[in-house]
């Protein structure tokens, strides 16, 4: 049958968290090193950068990597590259308001820096630091250990977290190809997804959630709905997002006049749902679908006495807007699923999704006995 939601988001998730996604995300510049340290130091200095698009993000986080830690962010952090007794590098940064990366300046590099290390004369790593502060609750000991930091949100923040949380992932998920999973602080299933523009767009779009507000709050709520998909590790879910902005844009939209029928038919199990709704099979199943209840109603009309008037019911408000005409009504039935429908009403939309769902299941139940007729005469499968 045709994929489901649910069903479309745990392909993506699969379908995109490969290796080659590294290729593509700035995740890519802390896989340059094995070492833990140099990991943690690379991947947190990349998180802390990483807004705007991702070719600017890459190419910045490129040049930290390269120009000024020169391969090596432990000893960078630490003043391993200076001479016994020296002011580590990062030292000369300090009040310099020349503009570093969007409107992070170098003072706030330095900032970063000598807060980088405070953690790592002190512990070990960064994920001791990390437990010694607040065991746990890890975002929030990212918060206190950096908060201090311009771009790093305090817990006083309405802030959405995407950076730290998109670190935290990093650093826990363990068995990803793209993600490390070096750290035990956190159990995945207690990681939030990093929610960004783009992400509350997609969640929205795809129905996930209906919060508006950027914050901390709608990134849980979307963990949550994910959570449902994937258990164990609802943040697998940002995968998941990734691919349906992928996939989208390849997707013809749903339009007033079907597709031509292809020559050879597309097997049921890879069908999503707008292929279903652009075949001319679809279009005249809803038509027929909303000729017959029209009719109905057209009936019950007739039979009135003189006296007598027919309860409003939504699906006239739908007939005098055009809505029920063919094409239209299989546009609207789309934007419905999608809930992109924003002019109708409830009862309005609820009768577009009864008439066109009942027509969605008759054009499966035809295409599922067309295959199972191709492939097997006998009607064994």
């Amino acid at each position: 049958m045709a994929y489901t939601l649910n069903d479309n988001l745990r392909r993506w998730a699969e379908q995109y968290e490969t290796a080659e996604f590294i290729q593509s995300d700035p995740v890519q510049i802390p896989h340059r090193y094995d070492s833990r340290v140099n990991i943690e130091i690379s991947a947190f200095v990349t998180a802390w950068i990483a807004w705007g698009s991702r070719k600017q993000i890459i190419q910045k986080a490129d040049f930290i990597d390269r120009e000024i830690f020169k391969g090596e962010p432990y000893h960078y952090i630490i003043g391993n590259t200076v001479a016994p007794g020296a002011a580590p590098e990062w030292s000369k940064y300090k009040g310099d308001t020349t503009n570093f990366y969007r409107t992070f300046t170098y003072a706030d590099f330095h900032d970063l820096c000598e807060l980088l290390n405070d953690v790592y004369t002190k512990y070990n790593c960064m994920e001791e630091a990390l437990f010694c502060s607040n065991p746990t609750r890890p975002l929030e000991a990212l918060q206190s250990l950096f908060g201090s930091v311009k771009g790093v949100p305090d817990m006083e923040t309405k802030s959405g977290c995407k950076r730290l949380c998109m670190f935290l992932r990093w650093m826990c998920r363990k068995g990803s190809p793209v993600d490390f999973g070096l750290w035990d602080i956190c159990d995945p299933r207690n990681l939030i997804i990093p929610l960004d523009t783009h992400v509350h767009k997609q969640a929205l779009r795809l129905g996930l959630i209906t919060r508006r507000t950027p914050d901390l709050q709608t990134a849980i709520e979307i963990t949550n709905r994910f959570a449902e998909i994937f258990p164990d590790d609802p943040t697998k879910g940002d995968f998941a997002l990734f691919g349906y902005g992928v996939n989208k844009d390849k997707v013809k939209p749903v339009t007033s006049e079907p597709e031509p029928e292809k020559e050879e038919p597309t097997a049921v199990a890879d069908l999503s749902i707008a292929d279903v709704l652009k075949m001319r099979l679809f279009y005249d199943n809803a038509a027929a679908e909303v000729r017959e209840i029209w009719e109905s109603r057209e009936n019950a009309r007739k039979a009135l006495k003189p006296d007598e008037r027919l309860k409003a019911h939504p699906i006239d408000r739908l007939h005098n807007a055009g809505l029920l005409q063919p094409g239209e009504f299989v546009v609207t039935f789309a934007k419905v699923l999608d809930k992109r429908e924003t002019k109708l009403s409830r009862a309005e939309r609820d009768v577009i999704r009864t008439i066109g769902m009942t027509a969605f299941n008759k054009t499966m139940q035809k295409l599922i006995a067309d295959e199972k007729a191709r492939n097997n005469s006998d009607g064994n499968d």
